[in-house]
């Protein structure tokens, strides 16, 4: 029995600490095909091309880890002009999952997960890894 509530508070700790729920790579053979509007989804018409020095938040719409970085960014908006913050929704734009997953992989993050704070090259994934390096340039 304490085997087995040590186990699944192994593995609900690893959910949480994760964030909110995976992003579709495409190695899901049974996903439904991305509908028109969701190929054609890019934040206003804007490249994802990721400049240097521009930091990177990836979020998803009804993540409640990524509404906790939302609420701390408004708490503190003179850091998304100071860090250049730029948001990129990953569950239903697929061209913000694939420059996503690129940043997971360049990262070589084990798991793929929201909220993500991209910056100089590093990144940091669930809600409170990401406000604490937020803090660090308060």
């Amino acid at each position: 029995m304490k085997k087995l509530a040590l186990t699944s508070l192994i593995i609900i700790s690893a959910i949480t600490l994760v964030g909110c729920k995976y992003v579709n790579n495409g190695s899901n053979k049974n996903s439904a095909p991305a509908t028109e509007e969701q190929k054609n989804n890019t934040e206003g018409g804007e490249s994802y091309v990721i400049n240097e020095g521009e930091t990177v938040l990836f979020w998803g719409e009804g993540c409640p880890h990524c509404v906790n970085v939302d609420k701390f960014l408004s708490e503190n908006p003179s850091l998304t002009d100071k860090l250049k913050i730029r948001k990129i929704e990953v569950f239903s734009d697929l061209k913000g999952q694939k420059i996503f997953m690129d940043k997971v992989n360049e990262c070589q993050l084990p798991q793929s997960g929201v909220p993500l704070l991209y910056a100089s090259g590093k990144c940091f994934q669930g809600d409170t890894p990401v406000i604490e390096e937020l803090k660090k340039s308060l």
